[in-house]
Formats: C-alpha cells, sequence, structure tokens
C-alpha cells in the first residue's frame, strides 16, 4: 500500500515537472515564418544577442516572464508574445559608468542596425534608425558647474515598414557600449499576416486617386489634418489573440479650456485609426472592458 503511495506521489511530481518545463518554454529565436502572402517576424532570444548577463543565477518565471537573472543584467522574454525585455541590474559596472558609447549617434545607429541585422531582422524591413540621447550630471552645493549635463550614451530605435508601409507597433532598440556589447534592448517584431499587407496596398492605392480620396475624406469626422496609411497591430504590452490591420492614421491635437475663462489649459495629441471604409477602429491595446475596472466580487 506504502508502495503504491509513494509511486502516485512521484507520479504528480514529475507530471508537475514535465508542466513547468512545458510552460517556461520560450519561443525559439530566428525568423518567425509567415503565412503565404505575409511578412516574416522576428523572434531575439539570448542565443543571438550581445547582452551580457554576467554569472547566471538561474531561470525565474513570473508575471508571465522566463527570466534568466545574472550578476549584471536581467534578460526576459514574455511566454505570451515573445517580446524580449533586457535591462541592466542597478549595481551593475554598466550602470556605474558615466559614459557608455564616444563614438557619436551615428556611429551608434550604425552598429545597432548591424547588430539587429546579423541577429536575424529582415534588412528590407528597417525603414530608417533614430538615436535618442541619454545625459548625465553630478555635483554638489560647492561645484554647480558639474552640474551641466552630458551625453553618457544613445539608445537607437529602428523603424519597420513592409513594402513602404510603416509598421508602427513593432520594437527594436538596443542600447550599446563603446566594445559593442548591449547594456539594454527591447525587441517585438512579429509576422505580418497578408491581408494586414493586401489592405494595406490597397488603401495606399485608393488614396492615390483624387475622386477616390475625397470619397473616403467625406466618411470621415470634418476638420481632421491630413494622415497616412500604415500597419497596426497588438503592442507587445497587449495580451490576447494576435491582430494586424491596415489603418488610415491621422493625429489630431484636442486643447482642452478652462470652462470660467475660456483660456486653453491642456493640449494632447491623439492618433485615431479608420479602416479602408472610413470607420472608426481601436486597437488591441486601446481598448479596455468594464470588468476590467470594475471586477466582480469574489
Amino acid at each position: 500500500m506504502k508502495g503504491c503511495v509513494l509511486s502516485a506521489v512521484l507520479a504528480v511530481c514529475l507530471a508537475s515537472a514535465c508542466a513547468m518545463t512545458e510552460s517556461r518554454r520560450v519561443p525559439p529565436a530566428g525568423i518567425i515564418v509567415a503565412p503565404p502572402g505575409g511578412a516574416a517576424g522576428y523572434q531575439h532570444g539570448l542565443e543571438r544577442s550581445r547582452f551580457v548577463v554576467g554569472d547566471s543565477r538561474g531561470d525565474v518565471r513570473e508575471y508571465g516572464l522566463i527570466k534568466v537573472v545574472g550578476s549584471e543584467e536581467s534578460f526576459a522574454v514574455d511566454e505570451a508574445n515573445g517580446t524580449v525585455i533586457a535591462v541592466p541590474n542597478a549595481r551593475s559596472a554598466a550602470q556605474q559608468r558615466g559614459v557608455w558609447y564616444t563614438r557619436g549617434s551615428q556611429s551608434h545607429n550604425d552598429d545597432v542596425r548591424a547588430y539587429f541585422m546579423a541577429a536575424g531582422i529582415p534588412q528590407d524591413q528597417i525603414a530608417s534608425v533614430d538615436a535618442t540621447t541619454s545625459l548625465y550630471g553630478a555635483g554638489g552645493e560647492a561645484d554647480r558647474s558639474s552640474l551641466q549635463p552630458k551625453i553618457a550614451g544613445w539608445q537607437s530605435i529602428l523603424h519597420r515598414e513592409i513594402r513602404g508601409v510603416p509598421v508602427i507597433d513593432s520594437v527594436a532598440w538596443a542600447r550599446m557600449d563603446d566594445d559593442r556589447h548591449v547594456i539594454a534592448e527591447w525587441v517585438y517584431w512579429p509576422a505580418i499576416p497578408a491581408k494586414a499587407i493586401d489592405d494595406a496596398m490597397r488603401l495606399r492605392t485608393s488614396l492615390a486617386s483624387e475622386s477616390q480620396r475625397a470619397a473616403f475624406l467625406s466618411r470621415l469626422p470634418a476638420d481632421l489634418p491630413g494622415g497616412q496609411v500604415v500597419i497596426r497591430h497588438s503592442s507587445a504590452v497587449t495580451s490576447g489573440p494576435f491582430e494586424a490591420v491596415a489603418t488610415y492614421d491621422v493625429i489630431e491635437r484636442r486643447i482642452s479650456a478652462d470652462a470660467s475663462t475660456g483660456a486653453a489649459v491642456r493640449a494632447a495629441s491623439v492618433v485615431r485609426h479608420f479602416d479602408a471604409n472610413g470607420s472608426e477602429i481601436r486597437l488591441p491595446q486601446e481598448r479596455r472592458e468594464r470588468r476590467d475596472d470594475f471586477p466582480g466580487k469574489k
């Protein structure tokens, strides 16, 4: 009897171990093959990265992420959609440096482009690369001159396009040091289905005709500024089924006024999305359901 109980316990433990192994399986790094007519995506992975985690302290699974935690940095993959987020630890050597990269923003852009192309991002999908600047400064009461910010380095951001159409929600950026080691990065580059690409091509072609453009714009709300045809898809922070759609995106500037004086008090830019029929739509990351704000009682 005791042997049967031990066998049962062992079977449960083995099943649990198998389930844990299965749940910790991350998408394989490399090209994500698209269905016929679609555009390939790219899955980033630690084996294709120049990110240095240091002495690994093992894998950790929390909040839907599978993380490789090291003495220097942490590399995380979202189990649901494959998003990669890699950041240095607070006390890492990279975080203690005042300056990471000294060869200028254009050189950093070139290094990051070459890095992601070598990793597997299709070259023909990289429309451009832009850099944002990181600054640092230090000083005290006695030496205010040293508080003048200095350039520490850059983050270079890849902009994606397919057949000349921008793919807004795809993400690939990296921060490098002078040795071309990656000290931070974020990658989410999903495959795009054929329908979204074909719809974008048709919408762009129709807007090239003056009469069809006028007919399309007449179905939109009045007084909107001009827009552009883009491909939108589920963002890196969205759960649920993947969606991709061609839209005509318009950036509308909204100004709120003080009710008593009429003076402008706040301005905001809102991106509005319209499908090929001129109907306004919301992206998965822009939708909210009532139950998210008002959860039911347990």
